[in-house]
C-alpha cells in the first residue's frame, strides 16, 4: 500500500502515541521498476544483456516531492557516471532510459538516492551485464567464470544476487594448515575401562599453559563414560583409523565384546570402543559462551536491498566501526516475508498430526569488516541472504567470544559404539550414539578419524551452533545395513522397545564457516547435512555417500548459504514441506558444484539454489507443486575450476593457500577391482571422463561397446605410465557421430586382466 506524505505523517504521529512504528515497516514513498524487453526481472535469473543492445530503463512514480540522484558504477563501486537528478511532485511519473554510449562489456550497478521532503534518503540499486555469453568457453558456466586476470567473474540477477564466496569456511577461515601440535603425554593400551586415565590425561595437558596432545598409542581402549575437553590447546591424537570405508564390527558376526576385542589383535590403529548400554555422546569439546553481542553498537542497515553476493553496504552509524572489527550481521524475516515464502500456510499431515507454521526469526552471520569508506561497511566476505526493509532489514553489532576455545584437535583415530544384535535381530539403540560434538568452540579440527555405529539425530560427529572455523578431514562415519534398523521392532525410525529415533546422519552442521573435506559415510540416512536456520559459509568439498537412504543437504526451515562441491550423494536443495511437522524451505542461496549422484534443486521464494555441471540423476522433490525449479545449469565440457571453493580461496588468498585435495580418491576404488576403472558423470550427455589406475607402465586398450556387444570406439589406446589415468571423451564413434541414448560398456585390456563397467548415455 502506497501512502502521500501527509498520511505517512498522520500515521507516524499515531505511533508516536500509541506504539513504536519500526523504520524498516514504514512504506516508501515511492515505486521503482527496472525495465528492458530481454532480462528477466526474476530473483536469480542472471541479468545479461547483449553488447550494442539498448539499456535497461527505470519507472519511477512518487506519492511525495522527491529528489531522485543517480549513478552508473562497475561492479567494484567506481563510478562510470552520474545521472541527471530529476525532482518528482506527488503523483509524479519518469521514466530514465541509460544512454549505452561509451559502455563497454562488463557489470554495471545503477544506483539510485531518493530524497523526501523530509530528508528521509533512501538507496536502491540494480545490475546488469553486458556479456558476449559466445566467448566464454564451453566449459565455464555462463555466471561465475574466469576472467583474464584468471579470477572468478561472478554475473548477478537485476538486484544484484548471485553465487556468494565460500572460501571463509574452515580453520582460520581457511588456506592456513592445520598445525601439528607437540605432545605432551603419551598413553598405552591397558585392559579394563580407560575412560578416567584419558580424561586425567586430558586434564593434565588442559592445565598447561601451553597445552598440547595426548597421544593414545596403537591399541584398543574401552570407554565406558564420556569424555570432556573444555580448553583451548588440546589434542587428542592415535596412531591410525584404519581402512575408513570398512566396518570392523559387523554386527552378523555377533562378537561379545572380549571377542570382539580379541579379533582386532594386533590392530594397526588406535581404537576407541565406547561399551555399556547408556546412549552417550563419547567426545563433547565446549566453550563456556559463543559470541556476546555489544547492544551499544547496534546500527541499520539504510539500503532498501543487499544482495547475496554483496560485501558491502551503508549503515546509519558507519564512525562505530573499523577496519578489523568482529560483527554480527543481523537478518530479520519478519511476518509479512514468512507469508510470502508460503511458510505460513503449510499444508496439515492429517489427523492426530501438527504441522507448526513459521514465526518470524533473525539469523545472525559473523563477518569481519575489511574496510569502511563513509557509510559504506566493506566485508572480508560475502552476505549469504539478501536483506530487504520490506522483509525487516537487518543490522550490525560489534561482538566478543573469549568463552570460546580453540585449537583443539581429534586425530588419527577410530571409534566404535560396540552393540550386538537383540533376540529380533535388530540394534536395540542401548549404546553410546554420538561421537563428538562441538560446541562454542573456533579454529580447531578433526582429522583422519573413523567412527562406526554412533546413530544419533545430531550427527555422528556434530559442528554445534555457536561453533566456527571448523575443519573436519579424511573422516568417515559408518552405519550396518539397513536390515538393522527395519523390521517389526522397528515403527518407522524408532526402536519400539526403547522409543528412540534413530536418526542416522554422518557429519552434521549447526555452527558457521565450516568445511568438511575428504569425508566418507556408509548407510546413513542423511551423510552431510545442515540443520535449521544455520547461516553460511558452510562447505562440503569432495565428500560421498554410500549407501544413503535418504537426502543430504539443508535439512530444515531456511539455513542459507552452502556449498557441496565434488559431492557424490544424495543431495537436495527443496521445499520439505510439511515434512518433520513444517520443515518447509529446508535452505536458501545454496550451490551443488561439479555434484555426482542424486540432486533436486529448487528456488525458493526471495532467494535462490543453484546447481552447476551435475554429473549424475536430476530429480524432482516430493512438493515440487508448490515449488519452482532452482538454476540449473550444464557445461560442454568439463567444468572449469574444478573446485568452486579452492578456486574462491585462491582468488582470496593466492595459490600457496590451496590445500591438496585428492579428487581421485572417490572416483576410483583400486581395492575392489571391478572398479578399477570409473567414468563420470555417469549418466553422460555429451562427455565424460574415464579414469583408471596403473600399477606399472604397460600398453593399454580402451574400447566401448553397445549393451548387445558392439563395437562403437577406442577411447584411448598406446603406453601409458604407472599412475593415475584421465581420459576425456565425447560420447561418440569411431566416425565422430554423436551416439544415441542408451546403455554402453566400457572395456579397458592391461597386460594385467581385462576390467569392464557400464555407461549410461542419455539425451
Amino acid at each position: 500500500m502506497k501512502y502521500c506524505i501527509h498520511h505517512l505523517l498522520y500515521i507516524l504521529f499515531l505511533s508516536s502515541v500509541f506504539f513504536a512504528l519500526p523504520s524498516n515497516l514504514v512504506a516508501k514513498p515511492y515505486s521503482i521498476d527496472m525495465r528492458h524487453q530481454n532480462l528477466d526481472m526474476k530473483i536469480g535469473a542472471p541479468a545479461i544483456i547483449a553488447p550494442n543492445e539498448m539499456l535497461p530503463s527505470f519507472n519511477i512514480s512518487s506519492d511525495s516531492k522527491l529528489l531522485v540522484q543517480g549513478s552508473i558504477k562497475t561492479y567494484d563501486r567506481e563510478l562510470f557516471t552520474l545521472l541527471d537528478s530529476k525532482l518528482l511532485e506527488p503523483n509524479d511519473e519518469v521514466i530514465i532510459q541509460l544512454d549505452n554510449q561509451n559502455i563497454q562489456e562488463g557489470t554495471y550497478c545503477v544506483s539510485f538516492q531518493i530524497t523526501d521532503n523530509n530528508d528521509s534518503v533512501y538507496h536502491e540499486s540494480f545490475y546488469f551485464s553486458i556479456l558476449n555469453s559466445e566467448k566464454i568457453s564451453g566449459n565455464h558456466s555462463l555466471i561465475v567464470f574466469p576472467c583474464s586476470d584468471g579470477k572468478l567473474k561472478y554475473i548477478p540477477d537485476y538486484r544484484g544476487n548471485r553465487i556468494p564466496d565460500y572460501s571463509t569456511a574452515g580453520y582460520k577461515r581457511g588456506g592456513i594448515e592445520i598445525p601439528e601440535i607437540p605432545v605432551e603425554l603419551e598413553l598405552g593400551p591397558k585392559k579394563g575401562d580407560d575412560t578416567e586415565r584419558i580424561q586425567e590425561a586430558i586434564d593434565v595437558v588442559s592445565a598447561h599453559h601451553s597445552g598440547g596432545a595426548v597421544l593414545l598409542t596403537e591399541g584398543v581402549y574401552e570407554i565406558s563414560e564420556s569424555l570432556e575437553i573444555r580448553n583451548s590447546d588440546v589434542v587428542l591424537r592415535g596412531e591410525g583409523q584404519g581402512d575408513f570405508r570398512e566396518l570392523w564390527l559387523e554386527p552378523s558376526l555377533d562378537y561379545t565384546l572380549d571377542e570382539f576385542i580379541n579379533s582386532l589383535q594386533p590392530v594397526n590403529a588406535t581404537v576407541l570402543i565406547a561399551t555399556g548400554e547408556e546412549r552417550r555422546r563419547l567426545i563433547s569439546i565446549y566453550g563456556d559462551n559463543g559470541i556476546l553481542k555489544s547492544e551499544s553498537t547496534k546500527s541499520e542497515i539504510v539500503d532498501q536491498y543487499v544482495p547475496v553476493g554483496a560485501n558491502s553496504f551503508r549503515v546509519k552509524n558507519p564512525e562505530m566501526f573499523s577496519a578489523g572489527d568482529r560483527i554480527i550481521l543481523e537478518r530479520t524475516g519478519n511476518s509479512e516475508w514468512i507469508s510470502e515464502i508460503g511458510m505460513d500456510q503449510i499444508s496439515e499431515l492429517g489427523e492426530g498430526r501438527i504441522v507448526t507454521q513459521w514465526s518470524p526469526f533473525d539469523i545472525e552471520f559473523e563477518h569481519t569488516i575489511k574496510s569502511v569508506k563513509d557509510d559504506l561497511i566493506i566485508l572480508e566476505g560475502t552476505v549469504f541472504n539478501a536483506i530487504e526493509k520490506k522483509w525487516g532489514g537487518g543490522r550490525i553489532y560489534k561482538y566478543c567470544d573469549e568463552d570460546r576455545i580453540s585449537e583443539v584437535g581429534i586425530e588419527n583415530l577410530r571409534a566404535i559404539s560396540f552393540w550386538r544384535k537383540d533376540e529380533y535381530g535388530v540394534d536395540n539403540t542401548k549404546h553410546a550414539h554420538q561421537f563428538l560434538n562441538f560446541s562454542n568452540t573456533k579454529d580447531s579440527w578433526v582429522k583422519n578419524v573413523t567412527t562406526e555405529h554412533f546413530f544419533s539425530i545430531n550427527g555422528a560427529i556434530s559442528i554445534g551452533r555457536g561453533s566456527t572455523q571448523i575443519t573436519i578431514s579424511e573422516s568417515s562415519a559408518l552405519l550396518a545395513d539397513d536390515e538393522y534398523y527395519s523390521g517389526s521392532m522397528y515403527s518407522g525410525n524408532a526402536h519400539v522397545e526403547t522409543g528412540v529415533y534413530v536418526g542416522r546422519y554422518g557429519f552434521r552442521i549447526r555452527g558457521q564457516n565450516n568445511l568438511i573435506v575428504g569425508c566418507y559415510t556408509l548407510n546413513n540416512r542423511h551423510s552431510f547435512s545442515i540443520s535449521s536456520r544455520v547461516p553460511g559459509a558452510n562447505v562440503f568439498l569432495n565428500c560421498k555417500g554410500e549407501g544413503s537412504l535418504t537426502w543430504s543437504g539443508p535439512h530444515h526451515k531456511w539455513s542459507t548459504g552452502g556449498l557441496y562441491d565434488n559431492v557424490n550423494d544424495k543431495l537436495s536443495f527443496m521445499n520439505r514441506l510439511n515434512m518433520g511437522g513444517g520443515h518447509g524451505w529446508a535452505g536458501a542461496n545454496y550451490v551443488a558444484w561439479n555434484t555426482n549422484g542424486i540432486l533436486v534443486c529448487e528456488q525458493p521464494p526471495t532467494a535462490q539454489n543453484w546447481a552447476i555441471d551435475h554429473g549424475g540423476k536430476k530429480e524432482e522433490g516430493p512438493f515440487i507443486d508448490y515449488s519452482s525449479e532452482g538454476y540449473w545449469e550444464f557445461t560442454d565440457y568439463p567444468l572449469e575450476p574444478e573446485s568452486l571453493y579452492l578456486k574462491q580461496l585462491e582468488d582470496r588468498i593466492g595459490e600457496e593457500a590451496i590445500p591438496e585435495v585428492d579428487f581421485f580418491k572417490f572416483r576410483s576404488d583400486i581395492v575392489d577391482e571391478k572398479d578399477i576403472i570409473i567414468n563420470y558423470p555417469n549418466p553422460a550427455r555429451n562427455y565424460t571422463y574415464f579414469e583408471y589406475m596403473l600399477k606399472e607402465e604397460m600398453y593399454i586398450q580402451l574400447n566401448v561397446y553397445t549393451i548387445n556387444g558392439e563395437f562403437v570406439s577406442v577411447v584411448d589406446q598406446g603406453y601409458r605410465e604407472e599412475g593415475n589415468q584421465k581420459v576425456y571423451w565425447e560420447v561418440v564413434d569411431n566416425s565422430g557421430n554423436k551416439l544415441p541414448a542408451g546403455i554402453y560398456v566400457y572395456q579397458l585390456i592391461t597386460d594385467n586382466g581385462t576390467y569392464a563397467n557400464k555407461l549410461l548415455i542419455t539425451q
